[in-house]
């Protein structure tokens, strides 16, 4: 898909102030402000290889070889997040133009692999629905990542500040909080500063590390800028290494459940192995950005794939922190089974909707791979859970069958998820909790192939909670009351899985 429209040429041209000035203007500041120009720190030939485009040579005239934000500009390019402008017989991205809040809208969506939308649900009077991007800001303002003003308008060609930029990425992209004992970062930052939140959040997940303790919040942001934030958050091999919390404060213990796990001198698979691990090892953890947890076992150090721990918590919550995907199946056009005047995709995605709140309020961060009426395919539902660095992933369903059928089972896989045992563990536990509380029949949990389960590489469970083919299960599967116990028991699970 197209990044921006030829309409958005003329708005750009329109804008009030002289295309030279500006230039000048933006070129003094990317002498200020030097994160950007800082290379990923597992930037190696084979890296880069990785994410060559296939013709030789630089894909926009405009950015050429040994240009700062080159890989992370096609990284985005490849995807159809951005495809910049023709001029002639050359491509150009216009790296130096300031970033608008309509274009920042659509690359947000485009780069969490949402699809432009066939309606508008949020307006704005300022966004007419003939504006190029209005269908895309109004999805981003569903989602809670872009707010309008008080008047009811959204300045969709006003320019984005830095510290904008920061709100919407962390948003956007469900970024972790900083350590406990994390110290600010910057001295232009103070914590009282709308933002400070947000900025920290960057820092400590390796998408900006500023320029001389300075952050530089009130400046302006510029395309190649926010390309090179924007494939920092999409993927941690080109994230920043991080200064982060005091190696002597441990935030969390972690099991290992690979059988082999390898310790690696950086978090990257591109890095030195310096050890490993063995199965049920217990390590002190330290920090997670993305997918590497910096660890200690005795007197070795290093980062490991935190996919291959079970985390827990030192002190508080055993969900506080810990990232969790619940997946209401179905949904859109696909209604899921259907039985005694009920439909799969409600049920389902109102238990899961009420599992996310129990899960927030206990400190979790959950990722929903729907929470409307729409279709997500299969292989959708598992990158969304890969994108976001998910530790769980929990799938919500209901059974149909002959009308004498009833009860819950829970699925697991052991064909190809690496971490199929502690699969049956969680499912273990789910399925204990959702027949005690909900006095459901038990059908026992079961190891199968589903694709969503198989396909992830975490602990993932396929939870059928009843059958809506029988009279007695779906009073319970319609039920306001049952869907609470249902969703309850659900978190218990989990709760008891982290526990033991």
């Amino acid at each position: 898909m197209r990044f921006l429209l030829m309409a958005l040429a003329f708005i750009v041209m329109s804008l009030p102030f002289a295309a030279n000035a500006y230039a000048a203007e933006q070129n003094d500041e990317l002498l200020k402000i030097e994160d950007f120009n800082q290379a990923p720190p597992d930037q190696t030939a084979a890296h880069a290889a990785s994410f060559a485009i296939a013709s030789s040579g630089a894909v926009f005239s405009d950015v050429p070889e040994g240009y700062w934000a080159k890989e992370e500009i096609e990284f985005l390019y490849q995807r159809s997040i951005i495809q910049g402008y023709q001029q002639g017989s050359q491509l150009q991205f216009r790296p130096l133009d300031s970033l608008t809040r309509a274009q920042a809208a659509k690359m947000l969506m485009l780069a969490i692999g949402e699809k432009e939308p066939t309606t508008i649900q949020v307006k704005f009077k300022d966004v007419p629905s003939s504006h190029w991007a209005a269908r895309w800001i109004s999805l981003a303002a569903q989602k809670g990542i872009f707010t309008g003003y008080d008047d009811g308008s959204f300045h969709p060609n006003d320019k984005l500040k830095r510290s904008q930029m920061s709100k919407v990425l962390a948003l956007t992209f469900s970024l972790s909080n900083p350590p406990a004992n994390a110290k600010n970062p910057f001295t232009d930052v103070s914590s009282s500063y709308w933002a400070y939140s947000y900025i920290t959040k960057l820092y400590y997940n390796g998408i900006s590390n500023g320029s001389g303790n300075k952050f530089m919040p009130e400046s302006y942001i510029s395309r190649d800028q926010f390309s090179a934030f924007l494939a920092r958050a999409m993927s941690d091999q080109f994230r920043l290494p991080v200064s982060s919390a005091d190696e002597g404060t441990v935030i969390a213990k972690g099991k290992v459940t690979a059988q082999t796990l390898n310790v690696r001198s950086s978090g990257s698979t591109n890095a030195s192995v310096v050890g490993q691990l063995s199965n049920g090892t217990i390590v002190n953890v330290y920090s997670i950005q993305g997918y590497w947890a910096k660890i200690s076992y005795g007197n070795l150090r290093g980062y490991v794939h935190k996919s291959y721990l079970k985390l827990q918590n030192v002190s508080g919550s055993v969900l506080a922190g810990r990232i969790i995907t619940v997946d209401a199946g179905h949904g859109g056009t696909d209604p899921g089974t259907i039985g005694n005047g009920a439909k799969e995709k409600d049920i389902v995605l109102s238990v899961a909707k009420k599992l996310k709140q129990k899960l927030e309020a206990a400190g979790a961060k959950v990722i929903m791979t729907r929470e409307s009426d729409t279709y997500p395919t299969l292989e959708e539902r598992v990158n969304i859970a890969k994108q976001n660095y998910a530790e769980l992933f929990i799938s919500i369903h209901v059974n149909s069958a002959s009308p004498s059928a009833k009860g819950t089972e829970t699925y697991y896989d052991t064909s190809t998820n690496p971490n199929g045992y502690e699969s049956y563990l969680l499912a273990k536990e789910v399925q204990a909790q959702i027949v005690a509380n909900a006095n459901m029949v038990d059908r026992k949990v079961k190891d199968e192939a589903f694709y969503v389960i198989r396909n992830n590489t975490v602990p993932s469970i396929l939870v059928e909670l009843g059958f809506i083919s029988n009279t007695e299960d779906v009073k319970k599967l319609t039920s306001d009351q049952f869907q609470n116990i249902f969703a309850e028991s659900i978190y218990n699970g989990i709760v008891q899985y982290y526990k033991k």
